[in-house]
């Protein structure tokens, strides 16, 4: 049994949460609720939940600002955020690898939500803080055999793929290996910085070194690798650069 706490300022998304955590997940139980943060701060400290169900949006103090109270690491539960947050800032909390549903709440997204939901969170909302700030996310979070890691955008060349896996090759020559397909990763390509160049290759546009007709065409990378591209990601990239000859 997991306790968990709710954290709303509006009462109706409580109660609608509530009921839907009663009747489907029984084996999560609601311990206390709160309207802001600050009394929910309280009542992390008192009660010390599993989860917490945590709305950004609320007077006073946004539900964001949750790592103000804590010292260090001394957050270990799990945080799912609530949020009606435009796509940008959606887009944010996917590269940082924090946990949200967006309202209104969906059952299978709940789900979804506390089947992926692990452990601390602290350098996740560290990122997210980060990638918040600005008008584009700077940072993506990356779950390794390893460990998580957590990459600066502008270090990554490319990414390949191999089967269920992505290779992330850097500026600094280092390669990462995620259990992920690439497919996982095309959220990058909503940030302008990236192009799917190939179906093995994503590339980071702000490394390209050269687009190249040899060897039936290719764009040549900072590192000097030659990666193989499509006609039409060809003419796309061509475009995109102010030149539509090939």
């Amino acid at each position: 049994m997991n306790t968990a706490i709710i954290v709303d300022d509006e009462p109706n998304a409580r109660l609608s949460l509530r009921g839907m955590l009663e009747t489907y997940f029984p084996n999560i139980q609601i311990t206390g609720e709160a309207k802001n943060l600050p009394d929910a701060i309280k009542l992390i400290h008192q009660q010390k939940p599993d989860i917490i169900f945590l709305d950004i949006e609320m007077p006073g103090y946004s539900g964001l600002e949750i790592l103000d109270f804590f010292n260090g690491h001394q957050l270990h539960c799990k945080i799912i955020f609530v949020t009606a947050y435009e796509e940008f800032a959606l887009k944010a909390f996917e590269l940082s690898a924090v946990d949200y549903l967006l309202k209104p709440i969906q059952k299978e997204a709940l789900e979804r939500a506390l089947s992926k939901a692990t452990g601390s969170q602290i350098e996740n909302l560290e990122i997210l803080h980060e990638n918040l700030k600005t008008h584009k996310p700077q940072k993506i979070a990356l779950q390794t055999g390893e460990g998580l890691i957590f990459l600066k955008l502008d270090e990554i060349l490319y990414l390949k793929a191999d089967g269920s896996y992505t290779h992330f090759h850097l500026s600094n020559k280092e390669k990462i290996i995620v259990s992920k397909r690439l497919q996982e990763y095309e959220k990058l390509l909503e940030l302008g910085s990236f192009m799917r160049i190939h179906r093995s290759h994503i590339i980071n546009l702000d490394h390209i070194k050269k687009i190249t007709k040899e060897d039936g065409g290719g764009v040549v990378m900072s590192n000097g690798e030659l990666l193989s591209i499509t006609q039409d990601k060809k003419a796309d990239l061509l475009a995109l650069f102010g030149d539509n000859k090939l």
